[in-house]
């Protein structure tokens, strides 16, 4: 409840302060490519151990990545989004790489960027999301790793800045809502045994970015 929460306050907080005023600057100013890299947070409860609840690790872990976008308009851009985070859980590495597919809206007022070097850009997307987890196997079976793989949609919203036309930076939070299915192993001589345990998922990130928009 608390993640929903969180990211229902940064959505709102988007569109209100964007909601402060209706002009808009000159079009074409925030049109054409970015890049950028970002670093954060990401939560990770698909990777809880049923067959042994002690090698559970936490709920968050250090991420980092990349954005690409392209702005076909001031205030609407498609975003190719990819991030890893990696931690250890009893003694064993486990890797997560996400790529999320987003259309992005920028609300743009006059307000937040008549300014002479610097634009303020609040923004909401949605899109779909993948996860890929290659987890460590149970300590009664003979594979040390397993993988699994979560589908679903994504949303968030943040505020991004341009300062002096080409410098981009931000931060941003979402939430994907993700869905599993069981993972098995043959642990302690039985097959199919479920060692992460399918099911629906959300998970949090929250991110700082900076890069260049051109």
């Amino acid at each position: 409840m608390r993640r929903l929460v969180l990211t229902a306050l940064v959505l709102a907080l988007s569109a209100s302060v964007a909601a402060t005023a209706t002009a808009r600057p000159g079009q074409g100013f925030n049109k054409g490519p970015y890049l950028a890299l970002e670093g954060g947070i990401a939560q990770v409860k698909y990777d809880h151990d049923q067959t042994n609840p002690a090698f559970n690790s936490g709920d968050f872990d250090p991420a980092f990545g990349f954005l690409f976008g392209w702005n076909a308009w001031d205030w609407l851009s498609a975003e190719l989004q990819g991030r890893y985070s990696t931690s250890t859980k009893a003694g064993q590495r486990e890797h997560i790489a996400s790529a999320n597919l987003y259309g992005k809206a920028f609300l743009i007022t006059n307000a937040l960027t008549d300014f002479p070097t610097l634009r303020i850009l609040p923004f909401l997307k949605a899109g779909m999301s993948i996860h890929v987890g290659v987890l460590p196997g149970s300590s009664g079976s003979t594979d040390t790793k397993v993988t699994t793989v979560g589908v679903g949609p994504s949303v968030g919203g943040g505020i991004a800045f341009t300062w002096k036309k080409y410098v981009y930076f931000g931060m941003d939070v979402q939430e994907d809502f993700l869905f599993f299915g069981d993972t098995r192993q043959e642990v302690n001589g039985v097959p199919g045994t479920t060692v992460y345990k399918g099911g629906f998922y959300p998970s949090l990130g929250a991110m700082g970015f900076i890069g260049v928009h051109y």
